[in-house]
C-alpha cells in the first residue's frame, strides 16, 4: 500500500508559496472567530456593569464593538484568501497528478498495457483523481480549521474554568474513537468501489471500442447482461458503503449535541456559582456551539480522507511503480542520414513463462529490403518489436552498427533512436483528427505538396481529393470513416513523410487488394531509389507478391529460424519455401494458411 500522506504532502511542497498563504490565512481568520465571542462576551460585561454602578462608558463599548466589527472583518478577509488559495492549490496539485500520470501513461513500455485495460487507466487518470482533488480543496483546510478551532477554544475554557476544560477534555476522545472506528469500516470498502468502478469504465470502454465486433456477433444482450452484473454490483456496494456513512453521521451529531449540553449545564452552573460572569457565560455559550460545525467537518474530513486513500492507492501506485517505465538513455545519439546495420545475437524473448524468440541470431545489412514469413504466433511481430524497443530482449542482444562502431541498442539515446525507425501496424492506429493533422503527427507544418507526393506513393490522393475538404477532412476516432485499406494507405504515408533510414511493415499491406498493393510497391520502390540515403526495410507479409523484389527472406516458426535466403537460394535448397511457390497459383495468394499447414505437416 502507498503512504498517502507522504505522497500528498510531496505534492504539497510544489505549491509551498499558495500552501504558505493557505496556513497563514486560516490562522489568521480562526484567531479573529475565536477572539469574537470573547470581545463579545467582555462588551456585554462592561455593558451589565455600566449599568450597574450608573456610570455608562459609551467610548469602552463603542471600543468594544469596533472591535468586533474590524475582527469580523479580517476574519472574512481572511477566510476568503484562505479558501481561494486553497483552491488554486488543490487545483495546481491535481493538474501536476494527472500530469505525472499521463506522462507515466506516455513513458511505459507495451508490457505495461498489456497488464491494464484502458478503461481502468482512464479511471485512474479521471474519477480516482476527484475525491483527492476534493480533500486537497477543501479537507486540508477544514482539518486545519477544527484543530485551530479546538485548540483555541481549549485554551479559552482552560483560561476561564478549568472544571469545563477538564469536562471537554473528556467527552472529546469519544469522538475520535467513532471517527477512527468507522473510517476503518469504511476504508475498505471505498477502495473496493474504486476497483468496482475501473471495471464497469472498462466494460464501457471496451463496448465502444469494440461497438463493430459486439454488432457484428450480435452480442448486444450478452455485452448488457455483463454490463448489468457490474453495474448491480457497484450500485450494491455504493449503497452499503452509503448505509454505513449514513449511520455515522448521526452519531457524530448525537455525541457533539450531548457535549453541548453537558458544557451548557456546566457552564451554567459556573456562571450561578459565579466562577464567570455573565458575559463570559454567553461566550462560553458561543464557544460550545462552535464546536458542533468543526466536529461534523472533521468526521467527513475522515470519511473523505478513506475515500482519497482508496483513490490515491490506485493513482499513486501507477506512478510509483517503475518496472513497466521505458529508460530514457542518455546515450549514442544516432545519426540522421545514415541507416545502419542491426544485429541479433543469440537473441531470446519471454512473455511470463513463455518462450516467443529463443536464439535468435540474424544480421540485416544497412540498405537491405527482407521479408520474414511465419505462422500465426512464431514470433514475427515480436522479433520486429525488438528493433524499435517496444520490446527487450530477456537474453542475448541487439545490437547496431554505424561506421563500423558496434552499440547495444540499449546504449542508444531511445527518442533519437525511435525517430530513424518508421513502424507501421496491421491495424493502424489513427486519432480523431484531420487527416493532415494525421500524417503530420509530430512533425509540425509540412507543406500541402509534400504531403500530397506521399499520398500518390500510398495511392491515396484521388481519394483525398475527392473528399468535401480534402486533407482537412476529419477522419473520425480511431479513422472509423475510412475503410481498412484506407487506414493502411494512411499510416504508411504518415511514415513515409518521416523518411526514416529504416522502415517495418508489419503486415501493413493485408487490407490492399492485389492491383493496389502493387501499384504501392512499384512507385515506394522508386522512392528508395531516389532517396539520398539507403533505408533497411523490413516487411512482414503474408503475400507471396510482397517477396518478389526483397533481397532476402526470413521463414519463422515457434520463435526461431527455420530457414533463410534470397529467393533463389530458397528455391533450390529450401523446404518449406518451395512448397509454398507450388501449392499458390502465381504466388498471388495468401500465404498463411498454407505455411501454418506446411509447417505442421513437416513438424509430423
Amino acid at each position: 500500500m502507498v503512504n498517502i500522506l507522504k505522497q500528498l504532502f510531496s505534492y504539497v511542497l510544489t505549491q509551498k508559496a499558495l500552501a504558505f498563504i493557505v496556513i497563514l490565512a486560516i490562522f489568521i481568520s480562526q484567531v479573529a472567530e475565536l477572539a469574537i465571542p470573547l470581545l463579545i462576551g467582555l462588551t456585554i460585561d462592561n455593558i451589565l456593569k455600566s449599568i450597574e454602578t450608573g456610570n455608562f462608558e459609551t467610548s469602552l463599548v463603542l471600543s468594544g464593538v469596533g472591535l468586533i466589527v474590524i475582527a469580523s472583518l479580517i476574519r472574512n478577509i481572511t477566510h476568503f484568501l484562505g479558501r481561494y488559495s486553497g483552491y488554486l492549490q488543490g487545483e495546481a496539485i491535481i493538474r501536476k497528478i494527472r500530469t505525472d500520470l499521463f506522462i507515466k501513461y506516455e513513458t511505459s513500455n507495451m508490457k505495461f498495457f498489456d497488464r491494464h485495460r484502458t478503461g481502468d487507466l482512464m479511471s485512474r487518470a479521471t474519477t480516482d483523481l476527484e475525491p483527492i482533488g476534493e480533500f486537497l480543496v477543501w479537507g486540508e483546510r477544514i482539518l486545519l480549521q477544527a484543530f485551530l478551532t479546538y485548540t483555541g477554544i481549549y485554551l479559552v475554557l482552560l483560561s476561564i474554568d478549568v472544571t469545563l476544560f477538564v469536562l471537554i477534555a473528556i467527552v472529546t476522545p469519544s469522538l475520535l474513537l467513532l471517527s477512527y472506528w468507522i473510517s476503518r469500516i469504511l476504508g475498505p470498502l471505498f477502495f473496493e468501489l474504486r476497483e468496482k468502478y475501473g471495471e464497469l469504465t472498462a466494460v464501457i470502454t471496451e463496448n465502444i471500442s469494440g461497438a463493430q465486433i459486439v454488432r457484428a456477433f450480435h452480442a448486444e444482450e450478452y455485452e448488457k447482461r455483463k454490463f448489468d452484473e457490474q453495474n448491480q454490483g457497484y450500485m450494491e456496494l455504493r449503497a452499503y458503503a452509503f448505509k454505513i456513512r449514513s449511520l455515522f453521521l448521526p452519531s457524530i451529531v448525537l455525541v457533539v449535541n450531548l457535549l453541548v449540553t453537558i458544557l451548557i449545564y456546566a457552564g451554567g452552573v459556573a456562571a450561578i456559582q459565579e466562577r464567570v460572569t455573565i458575559g463570559l457565560l454567553i461566550s462560553l455559550f458561543t464557544y460550545f456551539t462552535m464546536l458542533a460545525l468543526p466536529t461534523r467537518f472533521l468526521a467527513f474530513s475522515l470519511i473523505t480522507y478513506q475515500r482519497v486513500v482508496a483513490a490515491g492507492n490506485r493513482v499513486f501506485s501507477l506512478i510509483e511503480d517503475t518496472s513497466f517505465t521505458e529508460q530514457e538513455m542518455v546515450g549514442y545519439r544516432v545519426p540522421s542520414n545514415e541507416t545502419p546495420e542491426i544485429q541479433f545475437d543469440q537473441a531470446f524473448f519471454k512473455y511470463s513463462d513463455r518462450t516467443i524468440l529463443s536464439n535468435i541470431s540474424l544480421t540485416i545489412k544497412s540498405g537491405e529490403k527482407i521479408a520474414i514469413l511465419g505462422s500465426t504466433g512464431s514470433g514475427k511481430s515480436t522479433l520486429i518489436s525488438l528493433i524499435p524497443r517496444f520490446q527487450d530482449v530477456s537474453s542475448g542482444q541487439v545490437l547496431v552498427k554505424y561506421n563500423g562502431d558496434t552499440h547495444n541498442i540499449t546504449d542508444l539515446d531511445l527518442s533519437t533512436w525511435r525517430k530513424r525507425v518508421g513502424f507501421v501496424h496491421q491495424e493502424p492506429f489513427l486519432f480523431g483528427r484531420t487527416i493532415k493533422e494525421n500524417l503530420t503527427f509530430e512533425l509540425g507544418d509540412i507543406g500541402t505538396k509534400e504531403i500530397e507526393q506521399f499520398l500518390e506513393i500510398t495511392q491515396l490522393a484521388d481519394f483525398v481529393k475527392s473528399l468535401p475538404n480534402g486533407i482537412d477532412t476529419i477522419v473520425g476516432e480511431r479513422g472509423v470513416t475510412l475503410s481498412g485499406g484506407q487506414k493502411q494507405r494512411l499510416a504508411i504515408a504518415r511514415m513515409l513523410l518521416r523518411k526514416n533510414p529504416i522502415m517495418i511493415l508489419d503486415d501493413a499491406t493485408s487490407s490492399l487488394d492485389i492491383y493496389t498493393e502493387a501499384l504501392f510497391l512499384e512507385a515506394f520502390d522508386d522512392l528508395l531509389k531516389s532517396s539520398p540515403i539507403k533505408h533497411t526495410v523490413i516487411f512482414i507479409t503474408q503475400r507471396l507478391s510482397t517477396l518478389k523484389n526483397v533481397d532476402r527472406i526470413i521463414i519463422l516458426n515457434r520463435g526461431q529460424i527455420v530457414e533463410e535466403g534470397t529467393h533463389d537460394k530458397l528455391m533450390s535448397t529450401g523446404e518449406i519455401y518451395p512448397l509454398l511457390w507450388k501449392t499458390q497459383e502465381d504466388g498471388q495468394v495468401d500465404i498463411k494458411l498454407t505455411l501454418e499447414k506446411i509447417i505442421k505437416e513437416r513438424d509430423e
